[in-house]
């Protein structure tokens, strides 16, 4: 079992990265909403297509963060690793169960975890969404027409959107289960309408 000051160091690293998470999914919002704007509708569906890549690299981050001081043992360099495809690679052969659990809390016990039901990003989903967002990071080809690019970009802001809501209900409320299956961290974001900062609690099980 971790220290109790290094786990609440590593829990604050946690939340800051998700506070950058929230700051990066109410900016889409914007677009999607148009409070803010570019002069281009292509450039404002890049600029969705770097903050949800941006998002899917923070979510690998915080799952390396929750149990840095174990990769940091069995893994070489972790402060180098950028890619989330290869973070999840590298730190499932070590933590399986080291993937976000989307939750709610029993509105009639007001106590008990229960898994949300309505679709959050699963695992499996995870990097086929952030490989179809490196894809759009680069120019497209300069032999399609503009009526296909124009339709592939439009295509795309739906996703964005449609990801973002699942990213939501993945992260609104979750929990963390680290290596040594002691110790967890509840989180909860908070409402995404506005940039108040996501809180949470480190739980240990008993002994007993």
């Amino acid at each position: 079992m971790k220290a109790p000051n290094r786990l609440l160091e590593i829990h604050t690293l946690y939340l800051r990265n998700m506070q950058k998470i929230k700051w990066r999914l109410i900016a889409i919002s914007e677009i999607r909403s148009k409070k803010r704007t570019t002069s281009y509708e292509h450039t404002n569906i890049e600029f969705c297509v770097l903050q949800m890549r941006k998002i899917l690299e923070f979510i690998a981050f915080s799952s390396l963060i929750s149990d840095v001081d174990i990769y940091k043992e069995k893994l070489d360099k972790v402060e180098k690793m950028w890619n989330a495809e290869y973070i999840f690679k590298d730190i499932e052969r070590i933590h399986h169960d080291f993937y976000p659990k989307a939750i709610y809390i029993n509105p009639d016990t007001k106590e008990e975890w229960l898994e949300r039901t309505d679709p959050y990003l699963k695992k499996e989903e995870f990097i086929v969404v952030y490989n179809k967002c490196g894809r759009y990071l680069h120019e497209a080809s300069p032999f399609l027409t503009e009526k296909e690019i124009y339709e592939d970009f439009l295509s795309m802001k739906d996703n964005i959107f449609s990801w973002g809501q699942l990213i939501i209900n993945l992260l609104h409320t979750h929990v963390i289960h680290l290596y040594n299956q002691k110790d967890l961290f509840y989180i909860n974001m908070g409402s995404f309408n506005d940039d108040s900062s996501p809180t949470g609690n480190i739980f240990t099980l008993s002994e007993d």
